[in-house]
């Protein structure tokens, strides 16, 4: 079962359920013009008799028999590897007529939590909070003017959804240019999202949760900022002026590319991902340095200090800069870390191992919560209840 099938398989899912946006039906279509067999299994799969055989199949899975299994294998010392590979596969088994199923079998099964919430949960919107030099602190989501002045005469345009810091020469202000190092720092809370550009020219997209401190104009030899949380880099080319994002124990060094780094604070990795030109990775507890080429991503483990290179889709990795929740084979707790700094809700685990089930997903973020949580919910593994803005998940 590879991965192609994975994305053919969720495609036909949102098929099923009229989900499906215009650019995925013609990916669909596409798909489905390569091949007569192609055609046949769309056909087969999607059929009325097919989904009442998957039925029956699936009521006759005997769950407090695998979960017994799982029991005496734990006692045996052995991890739940092997549990998580079955609900692995039996997802993607059931991922292309679970939909169909569900709505089925929805007159004879418990109806779900999620229904019956009293307050929509949303997705987020373009806010953050912008910490200027003299301590003032300015929320860019009310928008009461056109522009911002810093102590050295920088302008700051507001454009909504984003600011751009003016690329000033030193002709422009000579009093201050040189002789003092301005810093903002730039924070997106959780449920927000924002675009910042800097005075040389770099363009950040910084997502939920994250942070960004940088100077206000550069000087020096370099460009240097912080970044905590994730942002996606679009960085201007200067030969002489290298580029450097500092991200817990990692920096990542470039003249002009664009890459994407994952930096959060509760997770146990950094994660930089290249998409285009090329970044040098240091991993500054033991000076270790990679050069990276586009599709290869970066993983730093914040506890052991160990880096390695790999080979990844980047799609998965700048996803939300594109609009879509998309995770292939993840534990069900760094999806839900992501689900809720994007719509800024806690999340409760009443059974601590659902956390490890890995799940995948292509959904698009702009949607409200409901639908991404009732697609979890009809692979039969998981459950949730909302409680305001509190998601409570068992088995």
């Amino acid at each position: 079962m590879n991965d192609d099938f994975f994305d053919i398989a969720e495609l036909v899912s949102k098929y099923l359920t009229g989900d499906l946006t215009v650019a995925e039906q013609k990916c669909l279509d596409d798909w489905l013009g390569l091949a007569e067999e192609n055609r046949e299994w769309f056909r087969l799969v999607t059929s009325e008799e097919f989904v009442s055989r998957k039925r029956q199949e699936l009521k006759s899975i005997d769950v407090q028999a695998g979960w017994r299994a799982l029991s005496r294998k734990r006692a045996r010392g052995h991890k739940r590897s092997l549990w998580i590979d079955f609900l692995k596969y039996a997802c993607m088994f059931i991922l292309v007529v679970s939909p169909v199923i569900y709505f089925c079998m929805q007159n004879t099964s418990n109806c779900v939590d999620i229904n019956a919430m009293q307050v929509e949960i949303n997705p987020g919107i373009p806010k953050a909070m912008l910490h200027m030099a003299d301590g003032s602190i300015v929320d860019l989501a009310v928008r009461s003017r056109d522009t911002l002045k810093e102590l050295d005469g920088t302008l700051i345009g507001l454009h909504g959804e984003s600011i751009v810091y003016k690329n000033m020469d030193a002709s422009e202000n000579t009093d201050t240019v040189g002789k003092v190092n301005l810093y903002n720092e730039l924070v997106v809370p959780r449920g927000g999202e924002f675009v910042l550009e800097l005075s040389d020219g770099t363009s950040v997209c910084l997502n939920a949760g994250s942070k960004l401190k940088f100077p206000v104009r550069f000087c020096g030899d370099k460009r240097q900022v912080e970044l905590e949380g994730e942002g996606y880099f679009q960085v201007a080319r200067n030969e002489k002026m290298p580029f450097v994002v500092q991200a817990s124990g990692m920096d990542i060094t470039v003249l002009g590319t664009e890459f994407n780094i994952s930096n959060y604070p509760e997770n146990a990795e950094v994660q930089t991902t290249l998409i285009k030109g090329a970044v040098k990775v240091t991993n500054l507890k033991n000076e270790d340095s990679f050069v990276l080429k586009p599709g290869e991503q970066a993983v730093l483990n914040k506890q052991n200090g160990k880096m390695t290179v790999a080979e990844v889709d980047v799609s998965y990795a700048i996803a939300w800069k594109e609009g879509y929740l998309r995770f292939r084979d993840r534990p069900l707790k760094e999806i839900m870390d992501f689900i809720a700094r994007w719509y800024d809700v806690d999340v409760v685990y009443e059974d601590e191992e659902v956390k490890d089930y890995l799940f995948g997903c292509n959904f698009d973020r702009q949607e409200t919560i409901e639908p991404l949580l009732g697609f979890f919910e009809r692979t039969g593994t998981v459950h949730f209840r909302i409680r305001d803005r509190q998601i409570v998940v068992s088995k």
